[in-house]
């Protein structure tokens, strides 16, 4: 069988609280009972004494057994609360005021009365009951003399048995049953006081306990499930605990929404990427099975032709598995940063002279701007290489013949500069911007085949910025060009 916190803290509480009821109950009669027989004692502490003095038989030392009973039978009847004994030295018991059927006892421990008579131990003291075998009682004492010789002692039990037998009737009187009912009553409210308030304060870890099951039996989806409201800025922990969660939640609900995202664009992206390396591998294995089968049939020309166009779709091939890869370390987190200071200036010459035969061949003009831009930059040149080469090779993808490209370097504070690839082509239209930066997507309005690029370059190129920790900016307008910006790190003396 299971408990809940509550049914625990609850259980837990009860033992605890009977317990110490019960050590208290037990302590406080306890300690009623010794000091009421301390004051008891200490109040007739000197009674033996004084009647020993008072009375001319034991004044004298003479002991008569005869006179003494009537003595004794005497003051019982003024004190019933009161038992008189008289013992000899040996603590043998010679006279008393009881009646013999009533006494149990023919011999006291003296210990108890030399200790009281002596002063040797704080009160109460208890001594022998001649009434009980086993019983003590406070009592009161004093050495009787005839002369210089002890003939005895006057052994008073202050407490007797009427003492006890009216104290047990007033202890079972109405009076005592109310207050006791009163007491108990006191407790009890005080017993479901507290249990009321652990359930006031246990109540925000059960609605805590009950959103995570409700959370959890539903698959971690919150929009199948209604989540209790916590209060932010509360002092209560279990308030805390629950905005945390309510934080988890959304941030569990966010990474699977993201994950089910990815999982769609890999899965579109694994559709595209097969139908983009389909063609060029049919196109490389058809006019290879072409020369295989006709072989020196084919004139050389053609022959020629064929190889050519071979060749080129295993480059674009080989790009296409190269850039595949790419994308896949970079999403995956497997590429490491190599920062360092170098010459921006001359990492753009060689990239204007890497790309200078691709734009010749259409007459595009690669402008940097300005001429020799001495900038000295902290980053990681071959990321940054990267960059600017996707850049470049998606602006002349997009240029027509005769157009330009311009590599422009703007400062824009102390510890940044501002790197723009910018053309003069086709353009990008406003509602297509967003979409630039995913795999495989291509504008609308591009002048080449799908077939001649791969469209993964645009998508490096942003998770290439995001490990550089920067973001690419955009600016097109349509049938004027594009204009590509992203900030770089100036090289400081302490970088």
């Amino acid at each position: 069988m299971k408990f809940s916190l509550y049914q625990r803290l609850s259980i837990s509480l009860s033992l605890v609280f009977i317990l110490l009821v019960g050590f208290f109950y037990f302590w406080s009669q306890q300690l009623e009972q010794r000091t009421r027989f301390e004051s008891e004692q200490n109040l007739h502490l000197s009674l033996a004494a004084n009647l020993a003095r008072d009375n001319p038989l034991l004044a004298q030392g003479i002991y008569d057994h005869n006179a003494l009973e009537n003595l004794f039978h005497t003051l019982m009847v003024l004190g019933p609360a009161f038992e008189f004994y008289f013992v000899d030295p040996s603590g043998n018991l010679l006279t008393y005021s009881a009646s013999p059927s009533q006494v149990k006892r023919t011999k006291i421990d003296l210990v108890p009365l030399l200790q009281l008579t002596r002063n040797q131990a704080p009160l109460p003291i208890y001594g022998d009951d001649p009434r009980h075998l086993s019983r003590q009682k406070i009592f009161s004492a004093a050495p009787v003399f005839n002369g210089s010789d002890l003939q005895g002692y006057l052994y008073v039990i202050v407490t007797g048995e009427q003492y006890d037998n009216a104290f047990s009737r007033i202890q079972s009187d109405n009076n005592t049953q109310l207050s006791l009912i009163f007491i108990g009553a006191t407790v009890l409210f005080l017993f479901v006081m507290m249990l009321g308030l652990f359930r006031y304060f246990t109540a925000p870890l059960r609605k805590l306990s009950k959103d995570m099951n409700a959370f959890k039996s539903v698959g971690f989806d919150k929009n199948l499930v209604h989540l209790e409201q916590w209060t932010e800025r509360s002092n209560n922990e279990v308030h805390q605990l629950g905005c945390i969660f309510s934080q988890m939640v959304e941030q569990i609900n966010g990474q699977l929404e993201r994950l089910k995202q990815s999982d769609a664009h890999r899965r579109q992206l694994l559709a595209d990427i097969s139908h983009d390396l389909r063609t060029p591998l049919a196109s490389l294995q058809g006019y290879i099975e072409t020369v295989a089968i006709k072989g020196n049939e084919l004139p050389e020309v053609s022959r020629n032709n064929y190889i050519d166009t071979a060749l080129k779709s295993s480059c674009q091939l080989k790009k296409l598995i190269d850039q595949i890869f790419e994308l896949a370390h970079l999403e995956d987190g497997q590429v490491s940063l190599n920062l360092e200071i170098f010459n921006l200036a001359e990492l753009l010459y060689d990239i204007v002279a890497k790309f200078s035969l691709a734009a010749g061949k259409k007459n595009i003009n690669l402008v940097i701007e300005p001429s020799f831009p001495q900038v000295q930059v902290y980053s990681d040149i071959g990321k940054v290489e990267r960059i600017l080469s996707n850049l470049i090779e998606n602006a002349l993808r997009h240029t027509p013949e005769q157009g330009e490209i311009i590599l422009q370097v703007q400062p824009l504070d102390e510890k940044h500069c501002q790197i723009v690839v910018k053309d003069n082509g086709t353009g990008i239209k406003d509602e297509e911007l967003a979409y630039i930066f995913d795999a495989r997507y291509r504008a609308s309005n591009a002048t080449q085949s799908k077939g001649q690029h791969t469209g993964l370059g645009l998508a490096i190129t942003k998770k290439l910025l995001g490990l550089l920790q920067t973001d690419i900016r955009v600016n097109s307008r349509l049938g004027e060009g594009t204009a590509f910006a992203f900030n770089i790190r100036i090289a400081s003396e302490s970088a």
